[in-house]
């Protein structure tokens, strides 16, 4: 971990990772974009107007003779497609541009072995959410309803354990040895309401990449803080308590709580959008009806095309609830000198733009700016005693 000289954190923008970060964000954007949105919309649209879908799930049918065998089996084969289609753009997006540009340390084969990892987790989680789906459609009208509802609570469970099953997957996730730093940590969450922290674990984000992160997870009695190592070798210890500070505010702020209601209402609209363009279309597109399997692209679809739309609610949401939790690192931490530093550093790892042009902050950005985020730790120490 860096000491600053005289305890005072002063790290300044690299103004060469500054116009590297402009030119990475553009690519960057493209590609999600495209990724993330035009291609798997595309395949989806053609897979059910080629005629594709409805031939695989009448094959599944007559293979296996039974429904749910045959839901099970076209999600596997759906998602394996959809992820083999995508592959030569998730290696360029993933892989090559984050080396040109100094992000990424894995290797190829590290690389795909974490993307096989990724496929894993996505194909159960997938074929588990899609079997739960149709047999929502199959037994309720407000199927809709009660999905978005659901989606909600998986957005809370993944919170829960994401630190104790999904992480250990692709880190290897050890506990803190810094005494010091852990009781620091440990001090300021019980001072601000987070008690029986039961863990505070390091994951080796080196391995992968030189960004830097912490995360502050868990409900009830179950709470952990997790630290990238790349947090704890690159930025000064202070600068690391205000990085856990803000983590720490998402937690007594309760925006896990929070952003599951918004994510569940957010979720509404496209759900019911999909159902209303199945209804309109099922009989017409040779579907045996709503619950046939064949539909299923146009679920996905539909849900990524309105939560596309809908992304500038959701984005602003999210960067109030950001700015919430900087407001409570101020605080807690009591400095703002370095939360501005960290701002700083962390924007210079990531290769994040401090001043984004508005609309694309506004449509994309879940986080604000690191130049907003700077101003608001500059105006909070100006509120305070000389």
């Amino acid at each position: 971990m860096q000491e600053p000289e005289q305890g005072e954190p002063s790290y300044q923008y690299d103004e060469k990772k500054r116009a590297l970060a402009n030119r990475y964000e553009n690519v960057r954007l493209a590609l999600d974009i495209v990724g993330g949105t035009v291609v798997p919309v595309v395949i989806c649209l053609l897979l059910v107007f080629s005629g594709a879908s409805l031939i695989l799930s009448k094959s599944l049918q007559l293979i296996s003779g039974s429904y749910w065998m045959t839901v099970v089996a076209y999600f596997l084969v759906f998602f394996l497609f959809l992820g083999l289609l995508e592959s030569p753009l998730s290696f360029y997006s993933g892989y090559i541009l984050d080396h040109k540009f100094g992000l990424s340390m894995q290797g190829v084969k590290d690389w795909l072995m974490d993307e096989l990892k990724g496929l894993g987790l996505e194909l159960a989680i997938g074929i588990l959410a899609g079997s739960l789906l149709y047999y929502l459609i199959l037994s309720t009208d407000i199927w809709w309803l009660v999905a978005a509802a659901l989606f909600a609570i998986f957005s809370i469970l993944i919170s829960i354990i994401l630190p104790y099953v999904i992480m250990p997957i692709f880190y290897k996730v050890t506990p803190l040895t810094d005494s010091a730093l852990k009781d620091n940590l440990l001090e300021i969450s019980r001072k601000m309401g987070a008690r029986n922290i039961d863990r505070v674990l390091v994951a080796d984000e080196s391995r992968k990449s030189i960004r830097a992160n912490a995360m502050f997870s868990g409900i009830g009695k179950s709470k952990t803080i997790v630290l990238f190592d790349t947090l704890i070798d690159k930025f000064t210890r202070r600068e690391v308590v205000t990085v856990v500070a803000h983590e720490l505010g998402h937690y007594v702020n309760r925006d896990i709580w929070k952003e599951a209601v918004a994510s569940g209402l957010l979720a509404i609209p496209p759900f019911f959008l999909a159902d209303y363009v199945l209804r309109q279309n099922a009989v017409s597109l040779g579907f045996s009806g709503i619950a046939d399997p064949a539909g299923a692209p146009i679920i996905f679809a539909v849900l990524i095309c309105v939560n596309f739309i809908l992304q500038p609610i959701s984005n602003s949401y999210s960067r109030v609830v950001e700015r919430q939790a900087d407001e409570f690192a101020l605080r807690a931490a009591d400095d703002a000198d370095a939360q501005a530093s960290a701002e700083k550093r962390l924007a210079d790892l990531s290769l994040s733009v401090d001043k984004p042009n508005p609309a694309v902050e506004f449509f994309f950005y879940t986080h604000p700016s690191s130049s907003r985020r700077i101003r608001l730790a500059e105006e909070w120490k100006k509120t305070k005693p000389a």
